[in-house]
């Protein structure tokens, strides 16, 4: 069954970055079948992981413009590659309908539990008793984790050492036996393993605490300004009419009002954060304008 003008007429594809699994690809598969029933056709998540999700987005970018093909948004395709990446298959800020921001996953701070530190200042001041000693782990250049670490070097005027890894689940490995100093990574992912005590968990790294983990610290108690959230959202190929980005945003505004998604979003760590579809594009160039003079002082190229 189709709405409106015929649309949706078929099957809508949501296009997910990443591999199935992780944080983003579970969002989508909770996202989904809430939109699939206000539209009256099926959503159907397709996983194009690579490139830091820049063979997805570029499948959107270059699909029919018609709503029948979508992004699972995330910060890196439409505000963090192009300052990393010498050249794009698709125009950032051009090739895509904003359609809505739907959540956000939070960030922590966490230590080895081997580790001695018990704060935020703790690690700042180990870090600058020993200028670039400090070994700091993420999953990859330009992944949210290492975006978190080169705006705490940015603000808290400390100097780390940053090892990359090929995704969250090589460096937990690493981390949960004592190799790494610290991380700053997702709830999903280290918030289970903080309440088993297998690590520590020292700050969220949002503005502010947040309403699921009300007792941990926000890091921006100890680092004024700091503010790592790490989003997603819904968007279009670019020419995609206004009444089925309208219709699209309706749909996911509906879903989210829901009890019941808030509660799965909960579960992994994320809270709704619905944006329509100017503010939405409104927050992606605001983005852009705050990453990129950071990324490019801090040297961050991908091959």
């Amino acid at each position: 069954m189709g709405g409106e003008g015929g649309w949706p007429s078929r099957p809508v594809r949501l296009l997910v970055g990443f591999a199935p699994g992780g944080a983003v690809d579970i969002v989508a598969r909770l996202i989904a079948p809430a939109l699939s029933a206000r539209l009256g056709q099926p959503v159907v998540v397709e996983n194009r992981a690579g490139a830091g999700a820049n063979i997805a987005a570029e499948a959107v970018a270059n699909a029919p413009p018609d709503g029948h093909v979508l992004l699972l948004a995330t910060p890196g395709p439409l505000t963090i590659n192009p300052a990393i990446y010498e050249r794009l298959p698709f125009d950032a800020e051009r090739g895509f309908a904003p359609v809505a921001r739907l959540g956000k996953v939070m960030d922590v701070l966490a230590v080895p539990a081997d580790r001695p530190w018990r704060s935020v200042a703790e690690v700042l001041e180990a870090a600058r008793a020993k200028p670039g000693g400090l070994v700091l782990s993420s999953s990859g250049v330009g992944s949210g984790s290492h975006l978190g670490i080169i705006l705490l070097e940015h603000l808290a005027k400390v100097s780390v050492l940053h090892v990359p890894y090929r995704g969250g689940g090589p460096m937990m490995g690493d981390f949960l036996s004592g190799k790494l100093d610290a991380t700053i990574g997702t709830g999903p992912v280290l918030v289970p393993l903080g309440q088993a005590g297998r690590i520590r968990l020292l700050g969220v790294a949002s503005e502010q605490r947040s309403r699921l983990l009300p007792d941990l610290p926000s890091i921006a108690e100890t680092v004024p300004g700091y503010e790592m959230d790490n989003w997603f959202g819904l968007a279009a190929p670019a020419g995609t009419p206004p009444g089925v980005v309208a219709r699209l945003h309706a749909a996911a505004a509906a879903a989210l009002a829901e009890p019941a998604l808030a509660a799965r979003f909960s579960e992994q760590a994320t809270e709704p954060a619905l944006l329509g579809p100017a503010e939405f594009g409104a927050f992606l160039a605001a983005e852009r304008a705050r990453w990129t003079p950071l990324l490019q002082a801090a040297g961050v190229k991908v091959d």
